[in-house]
């Protein structure tokens, strides 16, 4: 090799380098805000649209390396979160980049998609009254952004995680779709089962019978009746009846001034409730790489405390490995703290390259 062949090729490896490390230094993390359209969404009972916004967090490394692939984290959130997308996948992006630089998660995609509706909250279920929102997370979301984006696009790879209705509509996906969705991680999530308050020792059931049309739901909410319109919207994604006055049948109904149980409504809604779900989907529930469900101390919802502890009985019963973390906290003063210092390395770590 002559002297002038050695010194192009080293002054050629420098500059390779240098322009690598240009590349790399100009890239920056971003969010995009998308549409994606849903069949399952179309004519449903509600009028809500089949489009529906999603945002989607992109790191640095995605502009800066475009020859990579990257593991995708699939965010839900939770009952009358009104928090655009967009303001969730930004202040994502903050906690990310730092977690990043520092070396304390891998470079990965966070995807937030819509779960609101006219009720102000889906549950993430598939249901002939208010449409398939399940179908709609696993099927067209998640296809939009396999198509559309670099995405290791295998379960191993991908995470779903969800804080209190988004932590029962993760724990549902993932036991149901253990073929799209590898790991899970639900915070705080509502309604594993119907027990404490959100049994029938809850005499908001009695307030939720007295709803009259699905326009009294989200009425109900907004004059600070919270669980009569959460279990309104809770019982029209689970125990679809398009004859109900609000679209869902309820488990528990006034019979001579008590409340009594409706065995069928109760066993339908039970059914698709996750610590019930365990024995049913114990093959597939068994496939999953990893499980973590947390909860606070102070924890506000009774029934989150019971549920998590009943979800997680039943999945020692069953010899699955999982972890059940209490914190010193309640539903939500910890949320960005749980999110940013155990959630997302720990995602990290079940979804790694």
């Amino acid at each position: 090799m002559t002297l002038r062949l050695r010194r192009y090729l080293r002054f050629s490896a420098v500059w390779f380098v240098f322009v690598a490390c240009c590349l790399l230094a100009a890239a920056q993390s971003r969010v995009e805000d998308v549409t994606v359209h849903s069949a399952g969404l179309e004519h449903n009972l509600l009028g809500d649209p089949a489009d529906q916004p999603v945002s989607i967090y992109l790191p640095a490394a995605y502009a800066g390396e475009p020859q990579k692939k990257f593991p995708v984290l699939y965010f839900l959130h939770g009952y009358s979160d009104t928090t655009p997308r967009h303001v969730a996948a930004e202040a994502a992006q903050k906690v990310m980049d730092a977690l990043i630089t520092k070396g304390a998660a891998q470079p990965m995609i966070l995807v937030f998609p819509n779960g609101l509706n006219k009720y102000k909250g889906a549950f993430y279920a598939n249901s002939a009254s208010t449409g398939n929102w399940a179908d709609y997370v696993v099927k067209d979301v998640v296809g939009y952004v396999d198509s559309h984006y670099r995405t290791m696009a295998v379960p191993q790879h991908r995470a779903i995680v969800g804080h209190s209705m988004g932590g029962y509509g993760a724990l549902t996906l993932a036991f149901e779709h253990p073929d799209v969705f590898g790991s899970v991680y639900a915070m705080s999530p509502c309604c594993t089962d119907l027990v404490a308050d959100g049994g029938p020792s809850n005499g908001a059931w009695v307030d939720a019978a007295k709803l009259q049309s699905p326009e009294e739901v989200p009425a109900a909410l907004a004059k600070g009746q919270f669980f009569a319109a959460a279990f309104s919207a809770m019982c029209a994604a689970l125990a679809p009846d398009a004859s109900a006055k609000t679209f869902g049948d309820l488990p528990f109904v006034m019979e001579k001034d008590a409340l009594k149980t409706n065995h069928e409504v109760y066993a339908r809604i039970t059914s698709k409730m996750p610590a019930n779900m365990v024995i049913s989907h114990l093959t597939k529930i068994a496939q999953l790489r990893g499980i973590f469900i947390e909860y606070g101390a102070q924890e506000n919802f009774s029934h989150i405390v019971a549920g998590a502890q009943e979800l997680s009985a039943r999945l020692s019963q069953a010899g699955v490995p999982h972890v059940l973390e209490v914190f010193e906290g309640d539903h939500g003063n910890h949320f960005n703290e749980r999110f940013s210092e155990h959630m997302l390395p720990w995602v990290s770590r079940q979804i790694a390259q």
